[in-house]
Protein backbone atom coordinates (compact mmCIF):
# COMPACT_ATOMS: atom_id res chain seq x y z
CA UNK A 1 0.00 0.00 0.00
CA UNK A 2 1.14 3.16 -1.25
CA UNK A 3 1.26 6.20 1.72
CA UNK A 4 0.32 9.97 -0.19
CA UNK A 5 2.96 11.99 0.81
CA UNK A 6 2.50 15.91 0.65
CA UNK A 7 5.16 18.09 -0.35
CA UNK A 8 4.82 21.47 1.36
CA UNK A 9 6.99 24.39 -0.32
CA UNK A 10 7.64 27.68 1.83
CA UNK A 11 7.89 30.48 -0.01
CA UNK A 12 10.74 32.82 -0.65
CA UNK A 13 10.43 36.48 -0.66
CA UNK A 14 12.56 37.88 -3.12
CA UNK A 15 15.36 40.58 -1.37
CA UNK A 16 14.37 44.32 -1.98
CA UNK A 17 17.54 45.40 -3.00
CA UNK A 18 18.75 48.59 -3.93
CA UNK A 19 16.05 49.59 -6.47
CA UNK A 20 13.88 52.57 -6.65
CA UNK A 21 12.32 52.46 -3.36
CA UNK A 22 15.73 52.55 -1.68
CA UNK A 23 16.22 55.31 -3.50
CA UNK A 24 13.47 57.08 -1.81
CA UNK A 25 14.65 55.91 1.62
CA UNK A 26 18.33 57.42 1.18
CA UNK A 27 17.36 60.59 -0.79
CA UNK A 28 14.51 61.07 2.05
CA UNK A 29 16.72 60.34 5.22
CA UNK A 30 19.70 62.72 3.51
CA UNK A 31 17.24 65.28 2.54
CA UNK A 32 16.13 64.79 6.35
CA UNK A 33 19.20 65.26 8.09
CA UNK A 34 20.02 68.47 5.90
CA UNK A 35 17.46 70.09 6.55
CA UNK A 36 17.70 69.68 10.67
CA UNK A 37 21.50 70.90 10.04
CA UNK A 38 20.73 73.67 8.07
CA UNK A 39 17.48 74.87 10.83
CA UNK A 40 19.70 74.52 13.73
CA UNK A 41 22.67 76.12 11.91
CA UNK A 42 21.38 79.13 10.64
CA UNK A 43 18.51 79.19 13.81
CA UNK A 44 15.51 79.00 10.90
CA UNK A 45 12.27 78.14 12.47
CA UNK A 46 10.87 78.00 9.08
CA UNK A 47 13.69 74.87 7.98
CA UNK A 48 13.15 72.83 11.46
CA UNK A 49 9.29 73.07 10.58
CA UNK A 50 9.26 71.89 7.55
CA UNK A 51 12.06 69.18 8.40
CA UNK A 52 9.49 68.20 10.64
CA UNK A 53 7.02 67.83 8.19
CA UNK A 54 9.67 65.69 5.88
CA UNK A 55 10.21 63.29 9.27
CA UNK A 56 6.78 62.37 8.85
CA UNK A 57 6.91 61.62 5.66
CA UNK A 58 9.67 59.82 5.92
CA UNK A 59 8.00 57.86 8.83
CA UNK A 60 5.72 56.99 6.64
CA UNK A 61 7.44 55.22 4.53
CA UNK A 62 9.07 53.41 6.38
CA UNK A 63 6.09 52.08 8.67
CA UNK A 64 4.17 51.53 5.49
CA UNK A 65 7.06 49.67 2.84
CA UNK A 66 6.10 49.59 -0.32
CA UNK A 67 2.67 51.66 -0.08
CA UNK A 68 2.14 54.01 -3.27
CA UNK A 69 0.22 57.00 -1.26
CA UNK A 70 3.36 57.60 1.13
CA UNK A 71 5.94 57.48 -1.57
CA UNK A 72 3.59 60.10 -3.23
CA UNK A 73 3.23 62.12 -1.23
CA UNK A 74 6.82 62.03 -0.26
CA UNK A 75 7.78 62.76 -4.07
CA UNK A 76 5.72 66.37 -3.53
CA UNK A 77 7.52 67.43 -1.22
CA UNK A 78 10.81 66.48 -2.88
CA UNK A 79 9.62 68.85 -5.66
CA UNK A 80 9.01 71.95 -3.36
CA UNK A 81 12.55 71.61 -2.11
CA UNK A 82 14.02 71.40 -5.59
CA UNK A 83 11.49 74.10 -6.32
CA UNK A 84 13.14 76.52 -4.08
CA UNK A 85 16.36 75.35 -3.58
CA UNK A 86 17.89 74.59 -7.49
CA UNK A 87 17.28 78.49 -8.12
CA UNK A 88 19.22 79.61 -5.05
CA UNK A 89 21.91 76.96 -5.75
CA UNK A 90 22.47 78.77 -9.04
CA UNK A 91 22.18 82.57 -8.24
CA UNK A 92 24.37 81.56 -5.69
CA UNK A 93 27.00 80.25 -7.82
CA UNK A 94 26.79 82.79 -10.46
CA UNK A 95 27.03 85.38 -7.83
CA UNK A 96 30.33 84.13 -6.44
CA UNK A 97 28.62 84.26 -2.97
CA UNK A 98 30.47 82.22 -0.04
CA UNK A 99 30.84 78.29 -0.61
CA UNK A 100 28.14 76.99 1.60
CA UNK A 101 25.67 79.61 0.18
CA UNK A 102 25.83 77.54 -2.67
CA UNK A 103 27.00 74.04 -1.18
CA UNK A 104 24.05 73.92 1.16
CA UNK A 105 21.13 74.28 -1.29
CA UNK A 106 23.07 72.54 -4.10
CA UNK A 107 23.00 69.53 -2.16
CA UNK A 108 19.57 70.02 -0.78
CA UNK A 109 18.24 70.56 -4.66
CA UNK A 110 20.68 67.55 -6.09
CA UNK A 111 18.94 65.05 -3.13
CA UNK A 112 15.75 66.06 -3.98
CA UNK A 113 15.53 65.52 -7.80
CA UNK A 114 16.76 62.15 -7.18
CA UNK A 115 14.37 61.66 -4.98
CA UNK A 116 11.93 62.62 -7.71
CA UNK A 117 13.71 60.34 -10.14
CA UNK A 118 13.57 57.60 -7.43
CA UNK A 119 9.96 58.40 -6.83
CA UNK A 120 9.07 58.62 -10.52
CA UNK A 121 10.39 54.85 -11.04
CA UNK A 122 8.59 53.70 -7.82
CA UNK A 123 4.85 55.01 -9.59
CA UNK A 124 5.78 53.23 -12.78
CA UNK A 125 6.83 50.54 -11.50
CA UNK A 126 2.86 50.44 -9.62
CA UNK A 127 4.88 50.30 -6.21
CA UNK A 128 7.19 47.22 -7.09
CA UNK A 129 9.88 47.03 -4.18
CA UNK A 130 12.84 45.32 -5.92
CA UNK A 131 12.65 47.84 -8.67
CA UNK A 132 14.98 50.07 -10.09
CA UNK A 133 17.71 47.74 -9.60
CA UNK A 134 21.15 48.93 -11.27
CA UNK A 135 19.39 51.94 -12.81
CA UNK A 136 19.04 53.64 -9.49
CA UNK A 137 22.25 52.60 -8.47
CA UNK A 138 23.62 54.48 -11.34
CA UNK A 139 21.13 57.50 -10.45
CA UNK A 140 22.42 57.93 -7.12
CA UNK A 141 25.95 57.49 -8.31
CA UNK A 142 25.35 60.67 -10.24
CA UNK A 143 24.01 62.46 -7.50
CA UNK A 144 27.42 62.15 -5.43
CA UNK A 145 29.56 63.21 -8.14
CA UNK A 146 27.51 66.48 -8.93
CA UNK A 147 26.80 66.71 -5.37
CA UNK A 148 31.02 66.49 -4.84
CA UNK A 149 31.09 69.00 -8.32
CA UNK A 150 29.14 71.22 -6.65
CA UNK A 151 31.16 71.57 -3.14
CA UNK A 152 34.32 71.83 -5.12
CA UNK A 153 32.61 74.53 -8.22
CA UNK A 154 31.60 76.69 -4.52
CA UNK A 155 34.89 76.21 -2.59
CA UNK A 156 37.20 77.62 -5.59
CA UNK A 157 34.65 80.33 -6.79
CA UNK A 158 33.27 81.23 -3.63
CA UNK A 159 33.76 84.81 -2.59
CA UNK A 160 33.48 86.35 1.09
CA UNK A 161 33.20 90.10 0.21
CA UNK A 162 29.58 91.29 0.93
CA UNK A 163 29.79 94.70 -1.04
CA UNK A 164 27.89 97.01 1.52
CA UNK A 165 29.11 100.47 1.14
CA UNK A 166 29.25 103.42 2.75
CA UNK A 167 25.14 105.35 2.25
CA UNK A 168 23.47 101.61 1.67
CA UNK A 169 20.24 101.14 3.38
CA UNK A 170 21.49 97.61 5.53
CA UNK A 171 18.60 95.19 6.29
CA UNK A 172 19.02 91.14 6.60
CA UNK A 173 16.50 88.49 7.11
CA UNK A 174 16.92 86.09 9.85
CA UNK A 175 14.37 83.75 10.99
CA UNK A 176 11.83 85.52 8.92
CA UNK A 177 12.27 88.32 10.30
CA UNK A 178 13.49 91.85 8.95
CA UNK A 179 16.36 93.11 11.24
CA UNK A 180 15.02 96.39 11.27
CA UNK A 181 11.68 97.44 10.85
CA UNK A 182 12.37 101.15 9.73
CA UNK A 183 14.60 102.69 6.95
CA UNK A 184 15.07 106.31 6.48
CA UNK A 185 16.55 107.75 3.23
CA UNK A 186 17.22 110.96 1.37
CA UNK A 187 15.17 111.30 -1.50
CA UNK A 188 16.70 110.55 -4.83
CA UNK A 189 18.99 107.51 -5.82
CA UNK A 190 18.36 105.19 -2.86
CA UNK A 191 20.16 102.28 -2.73
CA UNK A 192 19.04 98.95 -0.51
CA UNK A 193 21.81 96.15 0.56
CA UNK A 194 19.81 93.08 1.32
CA UNK A 195 20.94 89.45 3.41
CA UNK A 196 18.83 86.54 3.28
CA UNK A 197 20.19 84.30 6.82
CA UNK A 198 17.50 81.71 6.14
CA UNK A 199 17.14 78.60 4.34
CA UNK A 200 13.99 79.84 2.21
CA UNK A 201 14.30 82.62 -0.19
CA UNK A 202 12.90 86.15 1.02
CA UNK A 203 12.41 89.06 -0.56
CA UNK A 204 12.65 93.19 0.01
CA UNK A 205 9.95 94.65 -2.15
CA UNK A 206 8.72 98.11 -2.20
CA UNK A 207 5.62 98.04 -4.38
CA UNK A 208 5.15 101.63 -4.82
CA UNK A 209 8.64 102.23 -5.91
CA UNK A 210 8.91 99.37 -8.45
CA UNK A 211 11.52 97.38 -6.07
CA UNK A 212 11.33 93.68 -5.30
CA UNK A 213 15.16 92.46 -4.23
CA UNK A 214 15.25 88.43 -4.09
CA UNK A 215 17.56 86.59 -2.34
CA UNK A 216 17.97 83.06 -1.56
CA UNK A 217 19.96 81.70 1.26
CA UNK A 218 22.64 83.66 2.20
CA UNK A 219 22.24 85.46 -0.50
CA UNK A 220 23.60 89.09 -0.52
CA UNK A 221 21.90 91.72 -3.43
CA UNK A 222 22.37 95.27 -3.66
CA UNK A 223 20.00 97.93 -5.62
CA UNK A 224 19.64 101.08 -6.08
CA UNK A 225 16.23 103.00 -7.41
CA UNK A 226 15.16 106.53 -7.05
CA UNK A 227 12.43 107.52 -4.56
CA UNK A 228 10.88 110.87 -4.39
CA UNK A 229 9.63 111.90 -0.51
CA UNK A 230 7.27 109.93 1.15
CA UNK A 231 6.48 107.22 3.19
CA UNK A 232 6.22 103.53 1.85
CA UNK A 233 5.49 100.09 3.23
CA UNK A 234 8.37 97.12 2.32
CA UNK A 235 7.64 93.65 2.88
CA UNK A 236 8.61 90.12 1.79
CA UNK A 237 6.60 89.23 -1.04
CA UNK A 238 7.41 84.86 -0.36
CA UNK A 239 3.62 84.32 0.15
CA UNK A 240 2.60 83.89 3.99
CA UNK A 241 5.78 85.68 4.96
CA UNK A 242 3.95 89.37 4.94
CA UNK A 243 1.42 88.38 6.98
CA UNK A 244 3.77 86.30 9.63
CA UNK A 245 5.30 89.91 9.71
CA UNK A 246 7.84 90.64 7.52
CA UNK A 247 7.33 94.54 6.68
CA UNK A 248 8.42 97.81 7.34
CA UNK A 249 8.40 101.06 6.85
CA UNK A 250 10.70 103.29 4.19
CA UNK A 251 10.74 106.74 4.75
CA UNK A 252 12.03 108.59 2.03
CA UNK A 253 12.75 112.43 3.23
Amino acid sequence: MRTATRRTTTPISAPRGYGWFWLVQVAAVVETALLFAAGVILRDAEALGLAFVVLLTLGWILFRPGRIVPVLVRGLVFADVAFWMLPAAVTNALSHEPPLSTIVPGILSTTAIIGLAATLGFLLSRGNVAAGGRVARVVSALGLVSIAGITGYAAATGSTNNGIRAGDLVIAATNARFSTTTLTADHGTVTVDFTNNDLFWHTFTVTDLGVDIRAPVKGHERLSFNASPGTYEFFCAIPGHKQIGMRGTLVIR
